[in-house]
């Protein structure tokens, strides 16, 4: 009896373990793609100054 509760114990243990990693592989990805936006508006408005700066040259 003692050691089905130790394996009952183990098996919940690598459960939660396994629930908090996918946890935080879901948390890390939300973030990556949060920061991948943030870069990509970045660099729409590096190129929305060039260009403005371009025509303001020609012009």
């Amino acid at each position: 009896m003692e050691n089905l509760a130790e394996i009952y114990f183990v098996s919940a243990m690598m459960i939660l373990i396994l629930i908090g990693c996918a946890i935080a592989v879901v948390l890390f990805f939300r973030t990556y793609k949060r920061e991948q936006l943030e870069r990509e508006k970045e660099a729409r408005k590096i190129e929305q100054l060039k260009r403005k700066e371009e025509k303001e040259e020609q012009a």
